[in-house]
């Protein structure tokens, strides 16, 4: 029983390490454009707290961990993006703690990664798609 299920688990190929960790990727770089968002309309209110999403070191942690594939797809779906406001920082006298050109480019970064984690997406199901027709 246990080999019919490690080989359903290395058969399926939808449902594969790489494409949990890319759908994580993608949730968890969409949590962190929203922060980013709400960091960015809020620059004028006074007291705001800066907020940043973590997601990628529990990935890494996942796929690190030496299990099987089937228990890295179930590590990588446990992964929650953390959002976390900074406390210390203030950037002006109102206490509000945006610093606008840095949340640009958190925000311009956070789209390039999507993009291409899209892309990579693209890709697998184009080679997968190219399997399945035999190359045509």
């Amino acid at each position: 029983m246990a080999d019919e299920r490690k080989t359903v688990e290395t058969m399926n190929w939808i449902d594969s390490v790489t494409t949990s960790l890319l759908g994580k990727d993608l949730d968890g770089l969409w949590a962190r454009q929203q922060a980013v968002s709400d960091n960015i309309a809020n620059f004028e209110t006074p007291g705001y707290k800066t907020k940043s999403v973590s997601f990628e070191d529990q990935l890494r942690a996942q796929v690190a961990g030496g299990e099987t594939a089937g228990g890295q797809m179930r590590g990588i779906e446990s992964v929650q993006p953390e959002t976390a406001e900074a406390e210390d920082e203030m950037f002006r006298a109102d206490g509000n703690g945006v610093d606008l050109e840095q949340q640009d480019i958190e925000s311009l970064r956070t789209q390039m990664n999507y993009y291409y984690s899209l892309q990579t997406v693209s890709d697998v199901f184009s080679r997968l798609k190219t399997a399945i027709g035999g190359g045509t």
